[in-house]
């Protein structure tokens, strides 16, 4: 009996040391950064990233995170609710619901949607314990990804992309993101907003002063559309007609325009330029200019604005002059063929 006892005793002891050390652990590991804070690991490059997850209220089709500490059961590693239900899945999280609820094991169907991480950490420790399932729960909750919740960028970027909506992020931040502006970019960018009717308009300039002004905060769910510039038309008496694509930030001007299309040739009318423009009415309009002014620095170079047709008529006297020069050129040309013995 008494050796039945002491055995007794003993594995009485054994028992208490077991469940002693299993507080002390606990205990051990709960006296680092409080649940619900970024994880201390060595910062990569979306570090910055992950730690603005923290502060973020949950969405609907958002993944997250739960990890409760001593119960393994309650620690979901599931994909989606299904997958936790039938206890397959990936460890990438859990997936928020189209109603913002997730199925937890014992707790059923939760709505978290609305809450930070932080707060659903706190509301899943208060369920646990009032529930009678466990006595004092240890839940951390993160992030892992928002799909909805992000910035589209479209239009003249080097990579269009959705852009994830996190933290303050400005205009400059997202086309930064997506690789700057392609070369055929306009500086007019258009911002759709949900729930409002109208765009917003951004005029970006080339003097560094404004660019607070034109660098707008940005929200989730903006669509930041980058339109292609518009061209302008130079046709007539030009080396090579072409149309002008306006891929900077620069006027584009008559004498620009000009240059770029090889220059005049001989039998130009100089004083006869025509830039010809359609209206917001749809009506077109005619503007004379006469280049021999503006070379002499007596008229201002005119910009052009997209889809202007810059048309440099022909001098009929020019154009005959240098057709007659051709022909004597040609004859002489062939008289001194023919007289090759």
């Amino acid at each position: 009996m008494r050796a039945g006892f002491v055995g007794r005793v003993a594995i009485k002891a054994m028992t208490c040391c077991v469940v002693t050390f299993g507080v002390g652990s606990a205990a051990a590991q709960f006296a680092g950064p409080a649940v619900g804070t970024p994880s201390t690991e060595a910062p990569g490059p979306n570090a910055a990233l992950k730690a603005q997850y923290v502060d973020v209220k949950i969405m609907p089709g958002d993944v997250i995170s739960i990890v409760t500490y001593g119960a393994p059961e309650l620690t979901t590693t599931t994909a989606t609710n299904a997958d936790l239900l039938t206890g397959g899945g990936s460890a990438s999280g859990i997936k928020v619901g189209a109603r913002g609820e997730i199925v937890l094991p014992y707790l059923g169907v939760v709505q978290i949607a609305g809450m930070t991480p932080s707060e659903v950490a706190v509301f899943l420790e208060k369920e646990l314990k009032d529930k009678g399932i466990l006595v004092d729960p240890q839940v951390a909750v993160s992030l892992v990804e928002s799909p909805t919740r992000v910035i589209t960028v479209l239009g003249e970027v080097q990579k269009p992309a959705p852009i994830p909506a996190f933290g303050q992020l400005r205009l400059l931040d997202v086309i930064s993101a997506c690789g700057g502006f392609t070369p055929l970019a306009s500086h007019t960018i258009t911002v759709r907003r949900p729930g409002e009717p109208n765009p917003i308009t951004v005029i970006l300039g080339t003097d560094p002063k404004n660019t607070d002004e034109t660098n707008i905060p940005l929200m989730a769910g903006d669509t930041v559309i980058v339109p292609k510039v518009g061209s302008v038309f130079v046709i007539g008496q030009v080396k090579t007609p072409s149309a002008i694509p306006l891929s900077s930030n620069a006027p584009v001007t008559v004498m620009r325009a000009i240059a770029i299309a090889g220059g005049l040739n001989f039998g130009a009318a100089l004083s006869k330029v025509v830039i010809i423009r359609k209206t917001p009415e749809d009506q077109h309009v005619e503007i004379q200019m006469d280049l021999k002014r503006i070379m002499a620095g007596k008229e201002r170079d005119v910009a052009l604005a997209s889809d202007d047709v810059l048309l440099v008529p022909g001098n009929g006297f020019k154009q005959g002059v240098g057709a007659a020069g051709a022909g004597i050129v040609g004859g002489v040309t062939s008289g001194l063929i023919y007289r090759i013995p």
